[in-house]
């Protein structure tokens, strides 16, 4: 019997103002704003989407994750909300994101529980025991 080949997805979400801080995904957007201040909402969430689907700076701070080895990312989705009426700056533009992050291959090794699965990765030739959560889900590589 042949090992079985899984791949995880993750799914990332976040939000944030008109700031930078030390989330990456949120200071791209906030860059992103800052080169096309006189754009809407909808133009900046569409050039935001364009922008991070493309850009090969923005595709390496999508796919850094401390736990997996990201081998591409999907189902980005952006939303930019303008809020004229806050008097700062800062409060006008709230953002929020997503996106689901696909693994390199593992091989299955043994399943522990309903929340603990034990893999073996090709890349490091070491056995991980990963905890599964609601943001991760395994993908059976049916080939």
């Amino acid at each position: 019997m042949k090992p079985l080949k899984i791949f995880f997805k993750i799914t990332k979400t976040g939000n944030g103002k008109f700031l930078a801080t030390k989330n990456e995904v949120n200071n791209l957007i906030v860059d992103l704003i800052n080169r096309n201040p006189s754009q809407s909402s909808s133009a900046l969430r569409e050039i935001a989407i364009k922008e991070l689907n493309s850009s090969p700076p923005a595709q390496q701070v999508l796919k850094t994750n401390e736990n997996f080895f990201i081998d591409r990312v999907t189902d980005i989705e952006v939303v930019i909300t303008y809020l004229p009426q806050e008097k700062t700056l800062s409060e006008q533009f709230y953002t929020q994101w997503r996106y689901v992050q696909i693994s390199a291959p593992y091989r299955l090794v043994q399943y522990l529980d309903e929340t603990r699965i034990v893999v073996y990765s090709e890349k490091t030739k070491v056995l991980h025991t990963i905890k599964l959560d609601k943001t991760v889900t395994v993908i059976v590589d049916e080939v």
